[in-house]
């Protein structure tokens, strides 16, 4: 009897041992399926790729894998992680051979970019730009690169704002292939502000001087930040000058916005309790100019400053397209509001 016993409770168990079994195969599959990496399509082949400034360790892996360098992303990001990669990349253009994670990740190690790619927006910061250059030390080659007169065109020369930091203004927009090495900053000043100069030297009016291409450059970083129809910008320069001339403060919402992102405080509608903050950028509370640029300027900014329409008009409110209502009165101005918001309900 306890045979046939034994046997009845082997006969019971088999069932649940080969469920287990099969549980265990299929989570067997399951890893082998989600560890066991692929090889791409185009392995062995030469694959160009840009690696931007400000890109991580898990944006390149995913770049990489998106091109077909390698299969998955994360195995590539793991094995950048593993040789350190992920704390030295550097921003250019690559040439890198697709294959395992391990053999890319080995072959990245050791390439250094053929070009850098260095993107100056319109409306960037001075530590935007700095950043791009270099990680470690861009803001002291950043500024050293501006100090020097000989980066810039002969005839910019004799304008140049006397700060340093200032003649950031003075770079056009744009993304250039600077080659890699000592020098970068050099290089970037040289090749921006000589297309600066080749697209406005013909709007810089005769008998300019420094402290005018000073002044007009903050007064086109703000046009820059406050209008997003190229059309608007000259009235927009018309209206500041107009206030400028008859003492009456700039009240840019732009400066605000700026002022509170010294703060890091990132505003974007700004109300009636922004405009309290204590700051020189605080053109709504202080009268004249900020202290300084708020950003890099476009050339359609920069040609408004230099060149800006004549009108009588004062104020200016923000439609919902973009584009702004000009006024000459406050009580004009009042109704403007009120029409656009009237019309923004309706819709």
């Amino acid at each position: 009897m306890k045979i046939f016993k034994g046997f009845s409770i082997l006969a019971r168990a088999v069932p649940h041992l080969l469920l287990l079994s099969a549980f265990a195969l299929c989570g067997w599959a399951f890893y082998v399926a989600n560890n066991m990496e692929g090889i791409p399509e185009k392995a062995g082949s030469e694959i160009e790729v840009t690696v931007l400034p400000g890109q991580s360790a898990a944006d390149v892996a995913s770049e990489f894998a998106r091109i077909g360098i390698v299969t998955r992303s994360r195995d590539l990001a793991r094995q950048m992680a593993r040789l350190g990669i992920d704390r030295r990349i550097k921003p250019g253009i690559y040439r890198v051979r697709a294959g395992r994670a391990k053999d890319v990740a080995l072959d990245f190690a050791e390439m250094s970019p053929s070009v850098l790619n260095v993107r100056i927006l319109p409306g960037a910061l001075f530590s935007e730009v700095a950043s791009s250059i270099s990680a470690e030390d861009g803001e002291l080659s950043f500024v050293s690169a501006l100090a020097s007169d000989d980066n810039f065109p002969e005839g910019l020369r004799e304008v140049l704002p006397g700060e340093a930091r200032e003649r950031m203004m003075l770079l056009a927009p744009e993304t250039y292939e600077i080659p890699p090495g000592d020098g970068v900053a050099s290089r970037l000043v040289k090749r921006a502000s000589r297309a600066w100069w080749t697209r406005l030297s013909a709007d810089v009016p005769p008998g300019f001087t420094s402290g005018d291409m000073r002044e007009s450059g903050i007064l086109a970083s703000i046009i820059q930040k406050e209008a997003l129809v190229d059309s608007d910008r000259p009235v927009i320069a018309g209206v500041f000058k107009n206030r400028l001339r008859i003492d009456m403060p700039l009240q840019s919402c732009a400066t605000v916005v700026h002022a509170w992102r010294q703060q890091g405080v990132r505003i974007k509608d700004v109300s009636y309790e922004d405009v309290k903050i204590e700051s020189p950028f605080n053109t709504y509370a202080h009268k004249g100019l900020p202290p300084e640029n708020i950003g890099i300027p476009s050339a359609e900014s920069w040609r408004a400053a230099l060149r800006p329409a004549s009108t009588d008009m004062l104020y200016f409110v923000a439609r919902g397209d973009g584009s702004h209502a000009f006024s000459r009165t406050y009580e004009e101005h009042l109704s403007a509001q009120r029409k656009i918001r009237r019309e923004a309900a309706e819709d």
